[in-house]
């Protein structure tokens, strides 16, 4: 219980740091005309001020004391040390899947706090949000868009947990078992899981944020609309967040590990 209890607070640290990231992505993504990264901070920054980027702090933070937390647990149980990569690909998948499908309702609730000044509809609470919700779909409209989202968690866990898992491997053969290894592991997978997860990222922000669609149907419009290459939209801001949330992630999981005794993460 210990080890989860680490991945917990690694997981709030890494989150509180790079939220605002994660929101200037999610808006970038909801648009449907381009706009710059540089304008979305901008507008931001002169509407709301600084405390603008933290709209969605604490449903951010108990998905990922949720999600977190069982995809790391899942994954350490689910993989050996041993493990070929085919193993590991298949325990980082379930255990992404698995732990997205339980923390979905957190994320649509972040999602609509993170888009709801974009949509033209009166701003709410993160409570309003959820009656809201239940009162017009019920429980399964909490829901909405889970496919793509457990999509993405697939994807991203196989460029998080498995990237790093391997990449630290093969970094112990030239290296410690130490900070610098544990940071350039974690750059490691940020970057694939980064290339891995946008699309469905892009398409799980859309069907959360207002619409009815299906996810074969955001996606068939987004490509028609924008593109194929939209399906990327917000790949440099998503790196951005991605690879210091993992940096920030593995690093202090990985010291709070020794510092309990409980060895390093291999």
């Amino acid at each position: 219980m210990k080890d989860l209890a680490l991945i917990s607070i690694s997981s709030m640290c890494a989150e509180t740091i790079t939220h605002p990231v994660d929101f200037i992505k999610t808006q970038k993504q909801y648009h449907k005309t381009r706009i710059s990264t540089f304008n979305i901070f901008k507008n931001v920054l002169k509407r709301d001020g600084f405390r603008g980027f933290y709209p969605s702090l604490a449903p951010a933070i108990v998905r990922h004391w949720i999600y977190t937390t069982t995809r790391v647990g899942l994954y350490e149980k689910l993989r050996t040390n041993d493990s070929e990569f085919s193993s590991k690909f298949l325990a980082g998948s379930l255990a992404g899947g698995i732990a997205q499908l339980i923390a979905s309702p957190t994320d649509l609730i972040k999602v609509k706090l993170q888009t709801q000044q974009l949509t033209g509809k009166t701003k709410k609470t993160p409570v309003q949000i959820i009656k809201n919700v239940y009162k017009n779909q019920g429980i399964k409209g909490f829901y909405h868009g889970w496919k793509p989202n457990v999509t993405r968690a697939m994807t991203v866990n196989i460029g998080e947990l498995v990237a790093y898992d391997t990449g630290k491997n093969y970094l112990l053969n030239y290296m410690k078992d130490d900070v610098y290894c544990h940071g350039l592991a974690s750059l490691h997978s940020g970057f694939w899981s980064t290339l891995l997860s946008t699309p469905a990222d892009v398409i799980k922000t859309r069907m959360m944020s207002d619409s009815k669609n299906t996810m074969f149907g955001v996606a068939r419009d987004t490509i028609k609309n924008e593109g194929v290459l939209s399906l990327w939209k917000g790949f440099i801001p998503i790196w951005c967040r991605l690879a210091p949330w993992q940096f920030i992630f593995w690093v202090s999981y990985e010291q709070l590990r020794l510092v309990n005794n409980l060895g390093g993460f291999k």
